[in-house]
C-alpha cells in the first residue's frame, strides 16, 4: 500500500480512534459480565483499540487499500484451562455475529500436524437484537477481534516471537523441531492441569493431623481463588464508609472535588479491578491487606498528596475514590507492572482518564 493511501486511512482512522476506544471498553465489559454470568472464572480480561502507530506499521505491509482484515478492537480473554476456553464458545456463538471466514475455532485446531500452540480466534459484531438497542446502536457495523487463551498459550504467544526471531543460528529443521516440541509440552501440561482439577474438585486439602498441630482441631483448608469483579463489588458495598473514608483522603491530600455519574463510577471501578489483577493483587484477602495497609499510618493519603504536589499544575483531575485507589495501586505495585505493556493493558487509559486527558 502506497504511503499517501496509508496516510489518509491512519488519518480517519485517528479522527474516530474515540469512538473505537468507547467501544472497546464497552464490549470488553459486556465480554466480562457474559463469563460472569456463565459462571467462567477467568484469570484477566483485557481490551484495546489498536494504537495509531501500530495501525500505521500493520498497513505498511498490506497490499489491500482498505481497512478490510485489519483487526482495530480486540479484547483477550486469559483462562486457566481449555475446556472454559469451549464454554466461552459456546456462549459466543450464542450472542454475536461470527465472521466464520476469518475466526478459529477449537474445532480448527485439531490438525495434528499444525505448528505452535495458538489460540482460539473469533471476529465478531454485535448481534442483531443487540445492535438494535439505542445504547448500541453506533457500533453496529463495527466489528472486534475476540482471543480466547489459556495462561501457557498466552505464554506461547508472548514468547515465540522473541525467539523465533533472535534465534538465527539454528537451522531453519532444528529450530522448528524445537518450537514444536515445546509448543506439545505446553499443551500436554494444559491437559494434565485440567486432569488434576478435576480430579481434586471435589476435595479439600487437609492440614497436617491433630498431633502436629497440639489441640488444634484438624480442619479443610481450600486454596483462595482469583476475585470477580462482583465479589470485589460486594466488598466494597459491605462496608459503607470504605468509600466514604477514600473519597474524604482524596480531598485532603488536595484533589479537587468531583462528583462523579454512575457510568463514570462503574468504569472507575472496572479500571481499578483490572489493575488489581494485573498488579497481582487478585485475591480477596491481597485487597484487603492492601487496603489496611494503605490506611495504616495514613501511608494512603502521604502518597496521594506526593502525587498531587508532583503534578500540582494539573487542573483537570478527576478523582473518584476508585480512581484514588487506582493511583495508589499503580504506584505501591509499580515494579511489578514496569515492565508489562500499560497501554494494552488499558492501565496508561486508565491513569490518562483520572488526569482528565481525553
Amino acid at each position: 500500500m502506497d504511503k499517501r493511501r496509508i496516510n489518509e486511512i491512519g488519518l480517519r482512522y485517528v479522527e474516530s480512534l474515540k469512538l473505537y476506544e468507547e467501544y472497546a471498553s464497552r464490549i470488553r465489559n459486556l465480554i466480562q459480565d457474559l463469563v460472569e454470568i456463565e459462571g467462567v472464572e477467568f484469570y484477566a480480561i483485557e481490551g484495546w483499540a489498536e494504537p495509531p502507530a501500530e495501525l500505521l506499521r500493520i498497513l505498511s505491509s498490506l497490499e489491500e487499500k482498505d481497512l478490510s482484515g485489519v483487526d482495530l478492537v480486540t479484547i483477550r480473554v486469559l483462562l486457566r484451562f481449555p475446556e472454559d476456553v469451549l464454554r466461552i464458545e459456546e456462549l459466543v456463538k450464542s450472542e454475536f455475529q461470527i465472521d466464520d471466514t476469518r475466526s478459529v475455532p477449537s474445532s480448527g485446531l485439531e490438525d495434528p500436524y499444525r505448528f505452535g500452540y495458538p489460540a482460539v480466534v473469533y471476529i465478531l459484531a454485535l448481534s442483531e437484537s443487540r445492535s438494535s438497542l439505542r445504547e448500541w446502536a453506533k457500533y453496529k457495523d463495527l466489528s472486534f477481534r475476540l482471543e480466547l487463551r489459556t495462561m501457557l498459550q498466552e505464554a506461547w504467544a508472548t514468547i515465540f516471537p522473541k525467539v523465533n526471531q533472535t534465534v538465527g543460528t539454528l537451522s531453519e529443521k532444528k529450530l522448528t523441531r524445537e518450537l514444536v516440541l515445546l509448543a506439545a509440552l505446553l499443551e500436554k501440561a494444559d491437559q494434565g492441569f485440567l486432569t488434576l482439577r478435576n480430579e481434586i474438585k471435589d476435595e479439600a486439602l487437609l492440614v497436617p493431623p491433630s498431633n502436629q498441630l497440639g489441640n488444634k482441631k484438624q480442619e479443610a483448608v481450600n486454596a483462595e481463588k482469583l476475585f470477580t469483579d462482583e465479589e470485589l463489588y460486594n466488598l466494597f458495598r459491605d462496608d459503607p464508609s470504605l468509600l466514604g473514608r477514600w473519597n474524604a483522603v482524596t480531598i485532603e491530600a488536595g484533589f479537587p472535588e468531583f462528583t462523579p455519574s454512575a457510568d463514570y463510577l462503574r468504569e472507575s471501578f472496572s479500571h481499578l479491578c483490572n489493575i488489581l489483577r494485573v498488579s497481582g493483587i487478585d485475591t480477596l484477602s491481597d485487597v484487603k491487606k492492601f487496603l489496611a495497609d494503605m490506611e495504616n499510618d495514613s501511608k494512603g493519603l502521604q502518597q496521594l498528596k506526593t502525587i498531587h504536589d508532583t503534578f500540582r499544575q494539573n487542573a483537570n483531575w478527576r478523582m473518584d475514590p476508585f480512581s484514588a485507589l487506582f493511583l495508589l495501586v499503580l504506584n505501591f505495585r509499580w515494579e511489578e507492572l514496569r515492565y508489562k505493556d500499560l497501554v494494552k493493558l488499558n492501565i496508561k487509559k486508565g491513569s490518562d482518564r483520572i488526569s482528565g486527558i481525553d
